[in-house]
């Protein structure tokens, strides 16, 4: 009798097994990924520090030419590497990896990619593929991102390691490459939870967390406004720091109908077409993101007048130094 209720209890417990989360292998690639990080925010300081010292004299005396720009744009540039490197590292940092009876769990940054375990055709350790300059780019940290084997079936990367060390799980369509510790206990744990059979089913993908607003940069109005945007205002800042040292001290700021001078003004005031420029497009863009999940429409038309203020003060830059 007490052996018919262990097995009873053993049975129940085997329907109802928790999730399990599993931890990716360690790599170096992280600790690879925090050096890049460290020595890019050190450029960056390098560079723009200067920047900011130059700028905090008065504004009469301001060493303003295309060398000053070159720096800033080389530490808008360094800023901006930074970024991706810190998001990378966290990326990596945040991988996990979990399994309950309905599928498989990635998860990174507040993402997570679901795979349903019924889904799933077949398991190998390893697979070959030709390395390209983009597979180098997403390796920072982690391997990440889709690599397109010889025969034109994509893998879909979670991994710390190579995909010739992965583990590959295929689909009918597709292929997913992760990493987990103990690849062979997390071998067995699926299996075990897939003979249970699925009480949920699940619909394979990717759902993207909020925290970095993945959909209003994915939009397809939205980026490439963006970025127009921000090209249009340094282009004129650039232009307007090359021209600087030729200008005169004083400067006609705003000329009448017929002309002739109205206002007449130092010329660092022409800097600001550009600020105000940046200020617009920086205030569009925090509008359209707390709006877009709302007002999507609202957002895009946000981005796309953001583009054509730049051009307006292109235009104003031009009528002053005409």
């Amino acid at each position: 009798m007490q052996r018919v209720e262990t097995t009873l209890g053993s049975s129940l417990r085997s329907l109802y097994l928790p999730m399990r989360p599993w931890k990716p292998q360690p790599s170096w690639r992280l600790w690879a990924a925090l050096l890049a990080l460290a020595l890019a925010l050190a450029a960056t300081l390098a560079l723009l520090l200067p920047v900011g010292a130059a700028l905090a004299r008065p504004p009469a005396s301001w060493p303003v030419d295309g060398a000053l720009f070159a720096r800033l744009l080389a530490g808008l540039g360094m800023l901006l590497l930074s970024g991706v490197l810190a998001y990378r590292a966290a990326a990596a940092l945040t991988l996990s990896y979990a399994i309950d009876r309905n599928g498989l769990y990635i998860f990174w940054l507040g993402n997570r990619a679901v795979l349903p375990l019924q889904q799933i055709e077949s398991i190998e350790i390893g697979l070959a593929a030709p390395p390209t300059l983009a597979d180098t780019l997403r390796s920072i940290g982690y391997f990440h991102g889709r690599a397109r084997l010889p025969g034109g079936r994509v893998v879909h990367r979670f991994s710390t390691v190579p995909l010739t060390q992965a583990l590959v799980l295929h689909t009918a369509s597709d292929s997913y490459a992760i990493s987990p510790q103990d690849a062979e206990a997390f071998v067995q744990d699926l299996e075990q939870r897939r003979r249970l059979g699925a009480v949920q089913q699940l619909a394979p993908g990717i759902e993207a967390g909020r925290a970095f607003f993945y959909a209003f940069w994915e939009n397809p109005v939205i980026r490439p406004a963006v970025m127009i945007a921000v090209l249009l205002n340094l282009a004129l800042l650039g232009w307007l720091m090359t021209l600087y040292p030729g200008l005169p001290p004083m400067i006609d700021i705003r000329t009448d109908a017929v002309g002739s001078t109205a206002i007449l003004a130092p010329r660092h005031q022409i800097l600001f077409l550009p600020l105000a420029g940046a200020a617009v497009g920086l205030l569009n863009l925090g509008l359209g993101l707390t709006f877009y999940r709302r007002e999507p429409a609202g957002a895009q038309l946000l981005q796309l007048a953001s583009a054509g203020a730049q051009l307006l003060f292109i235009v104003a830059a031009l009528s002053i130094l005409r």
